[in-house]
């Protein structure tokens, strides 16, 4: 062989190197985003479970359509206890107390399930339809409304009229669906 193709084989070989050490790379980032987007599925559910535990039935603004002027009082419902998987994992009525956080963290991108919306309780499910529309700066009448919201790192009250908001299409079927467990609550 001569010193000119020695150099040409070693070359390439260095250039399949790189490509295998690219492509490896590649394989592992895709694995490591499949598992956090596993372990944030996984998370969102131990949420969702653990609203089961906690009850909490004070103040809402939904209603007959009208979120900030609803005065419909909440009715109590049978609830089944599950075990969180997450010791660190927030349920509902802790994260409508808390400082940040979502009930449905991602209820402006994704369809909420009914079977997910069935595990609230009544003022779960109210305030997050409140805080859907919180997102978008609804400003809340009720004081106890005011205040959960109020205290949150992300709101930012700017808006008088719910119906100036304009809803994305996750939003709207997600409040729909909501409203529509309301409904078959008998609170709307």
């Amino acid at each position: 062989m001569q010193k000119n193709e020695k150099q040409v084989i070693a070359v390439l070989a260095a250039a399949i190197a790189v490509v295998a050490v690219i492509l490896i790379a590649m394989l592992v980032t895709s694995r490591d985003t499949t598992d956090n987007e596993s372990a944030s599925t996984s998370l969102k559910n131990a949420v969702q479970e653990e609203t089961n535990n906690k009850k909490n039935n004070e103040g809402k603004d939904v209603g007959d359509g009208n979120v900030a002027d609803s005065t419909d009082d909440n009715t109590t419902e049978a609830q089944t206890t599950t075990e969180a998987s997450d010791s660190d994992t927030k349920s509902a009525s802790e994260i409508m107390d808390a400082d940040d956080g979502y009930v449905f963290p991602d209820a402006d991108t994704e369809y909420i399930s009914k079977s997910d919306i069935k595990k609230l309780s009544d003022s779960e499910l109210q305030y997050a339809v409140n805080e859907i529309y919180a997102r978008h700066g609804l400003k809340f009448t009720k004081k106890v409304n005011k205040e959960r919201f109020e205290k949150k790192a992300w709101y930012n009250g700017t808006v008088d009229d719910q119906d100036s908001i304009s809803l994305n299409k996750y939003e709207k079927k997600n409040v729909d669906t909501m409203a529509a467990e309301l409904k078959k609550r008998g609170l709307r």
